[in-house]
């Protein structure tokens, strides 16, 4: 397994301002992972239940913390699985924006 694309993992909160008007902020975290394809087993199963699958990206356990985007340069993808492979990985399923 290499590691070796940087993705950005963003967590967004959100919280009212001083006039009560929620605001969006924005924590971003750069990782190393591992970007693999979706296999057609997946691909498909998502599909009958009306989700995409685009890409899967496989990160450390300990840098994942619930974020659901991901940045990879300027694609957004939107992450609809998070799933514990092993000890020490989380492979997340993402769909494209």
């Amino acid at each position: 397994m290499r590691m070796d694309k940087q993705i950005t993992l963003r967590a967004t909160t959100t919280t009212p301002n001083e006039f009560g008007i929620p605001t969006m902020t924005h924590a971003d975290s750069t990782v190393f992972a591992e970007k693999k394809s979706v296999k057609r087993s997946e691909f498909y199963a998502a599909q009958s239940s009306g989700i995409r699958a685009d890409i899967i990206y496989l990160v450390n356990a300990d840098e994942y913390a619930d974020q659901m985007t991901i940045l990879d340069g300027t694609t957004v993808y939107n992450v609809t699985r998070a799933y514990q492979v092993g000890l020490g990985r989380v492979e997340l399923t993402c769909t494209r924006r």
